[in-house]
């Protein structure tokens, strides 16, 4: 298929498409605790980086859980909402995440999750500025 104005380009072969991605299923990541606040475990999506990316994790918070307040000097954290409610604190402000919602973490913030009422399933990375 041709568009006017621009050049066919080759189409990748089924072979080259499999080198270029990653297939990363939740199943088969171990259950670690998260270094800043071990009794909430996560597991690590990959840690084979991607880009600037430095790891991909899920985790899951039961009621009561929370994560301690801290900061990352060297890059972003961004959180994804799978299902539930979490109120984060960042820089002191309450920032509520629910189902949808994606919250991006700047370096240097200041930031938490408060204890949760219900269960919550997250996603999230660490990117490197």
């Amino acid at each position: 298929m041709t568009i006017r104005g621009l050049s066919p380009t080759p189409l990748l072969s089924f072979r080259d498409k499999l080198k270029s991605m990653k297939l990363l299923r939740l199943e088969n990541a171990a259950e670690t605790p998260v270094s800043h606040s071990p009794s909430v475990k996560k597991r690590v999506l990959t840690k084979d980086p991607i880009s600037c990316v430095m790891h991909l994790s899920h985790v899951v918070l039961g009621p009561g859980d929370s994560a301690f307040a801290h900061s990352h000097k060297d890059g972003f954290e961004v959180f994804y909402c799978a299902s539930g409610e979490a109120v984060f604190r960042v820089n002191g402000r309450e920032v509520p995440l629910r189902d949808g919602d994606c919250l991006v973490v700047e370096p240097g913030d200041l930031h938490e999750i408060t204890p949760v009422r219900n269960k919550v399933e997250l996603f999230y990375f660490f990117a490197l500025e």
